[in-house]
């Protein structure tokens, strides 16, 4: 590990010893790199669409037909998609131009600013007149946030064929999924913000709430989030749902107001667009994404981690992984925010509180949800959704705990 690594950022709330330990040991291997990534020039290379002959590839391939293992794309310590036969690549179409290697393409917000975006890093200076391919289509967030890279956005070609290319610029990952950063994936997304107009002389006072209540029911939904804006709302707080805002002012916002509050989830990475010191208050379950403490260590200011998002027992062991619901516990946020000063000591929860059964109809509706890909575990799946549903109406330990904590008004 890099002696530099300022984990002294980093401010645990609400975390038995044992999740911390266990946490700790997990956030040790993350590595921030002054360094910048590999910079490789390859020539007669090529290139595929990222699903290609029934399969899922990322990455560029020499005069030989050989991949070049920087470019393709890698989580942890592994790769993600497959290696293409050479033979898919002989007969290429040819390209004369020289061109520049963006990665794979990827619509999710927080995929694309961590694995598609960092590949930029080196465009400034490396870019010049060539084209720059993408494997995949982009969402119009994305091609706002290319536009901040100067020539860029209008030189990206989507590949949807295999092309060979008389050579092409193909720069390291910045920023590698619960690996590593790099301190060029920082400079990258500073200069980005720099060329958005910013009105703020100075940085508010006034602390910001990151909503989740406007996505969409297919993603994972907060039990109880509905109280918790009541409650900042009364105590000063700017409530805003970063999906409703265009990509531009959401960066503003981080490099406008000194404490941003948000629970878990890709809005949070916006944070590495700040070029001011602030301090983020991440509301997390007890073991939560790697790549949020990545982030956090690139940027200046205090990141904080309350312990208080849970899953109540509902009757069946089977999860849903990312779109599962959780359920908000307000003591813990409310002690935290109590305690870093952000509301006023008197400050209560106000409204109705949420039940198990509203709980367990999230659950169900995330459970069908999940059917329609046809997951492979989808009979057990089945099986759960009608324990939970013969459980309507009893209420778990875990939710009773919650909901005495509560502190209503």
């Amino acid at each position: 590990m890099p002696a530099e690594m300022p984990y002294t950022k980093l401010h645990y709330h609400g975390f038995q010893d044992s999740l911390l330990q266990r946490l700790r040991a997990a956030l040790s291997q993350l590595a921030i790199l002054s360094k910048p990534p590999s910079l490789v020039e390859a020539f007669d290379c090529a290139i595929a669409p990222l699903k290609y002959r029934g399969t899922r590839n990322s990455g560029v391939y020499d005069g030989d037909n050989r991949l070049i293992i920087s470019s393709a794309r890698i989580r942890g310590e592994k790769r993600v998609e497959s290696e293409l036969e050479p033979a898919a690549l002989l007969r290429a179409r040819k390209d004369k131009r020289h061109a520049y290697y963006l990665g794979c393409g990827e619509k999710h917000y927080g995929h694309f600013l961590l694995e598609v975006l960092c590949r930029a890093w080196a465009w400034q200076e490396q870019g010049g007149d060539r084209v720059a391919v993408l494997q995949s289509k982009i969402p119009h967030f994305a091609k706002t946030l290319y536009a901040l890279i100067p020539g860029l956005g209008e030189r990206t070609k989507i590949i949807t064929r295999p092309t060979r290319y008389s050579s092409m610029i193909v720069p390291g990952a910045s920023f590698t999924i619960a690996r590593e950063a790099h301190v060029a994936f920082k400079r990258m997304c500073e200069r980005m913000a720099e060329r958005i107009a910013d009105p703020a002389p100075r940085m508010s006072e006034q602390p910001v709430y990151l909503s989740r209540t406007g996505l969409d029911s297919s993603r994972r939904t907060l039990v109880g989030e509905i109280q918790l804006e009541h409650l900042l709302e009364s105590q000063g707080f700017l409530v805003v749902r970063p999906e409703s805002l265009p990509t531009n002012e959401q960066i503003s916002l981080f490099n406008r107001h000194k404490w941003i509050v948000s629970t878990t989830g890709s809005a949070c990475h916006t944070r590495v667009f700040s070029r001011r010191a602030n301090n983020l208050l991440t509301i997390t379950p007890d073991f939560f994404n790697q790549n949020h403490v990545l982030c956090d260590l690139l940027c200046e200011g205090s990141s904080h981690y309350v312990n208080a998002l849970v899953r109540p027992d509902i009757g069946t062991d089977v999860g849903l992984d990312s779109i599962e619901p959780l359920l908000i516990d307000p003591a813990a946020v409310l002690a935290t925010l109590k305690e870093l000063g952000l509301v006023r000591p008197s400050a209560a929860v106000v409204g109705v509180a949420p039940n198990l059964d509203e709980y367990k109809l999230r659950w169900i509706a995330a459970a069908r949800w999940r059917l329609q890909e046809r997951p492979p575990n989808a009979e057990q799946l089945l099986g759960a959704i009608s324990e939970v549903t013969g459980t309507l109406g009893a209420r778990s330990s875990t939710m009773t705990r919650v909901l005495r904590r509560f502190p209503f008004g």
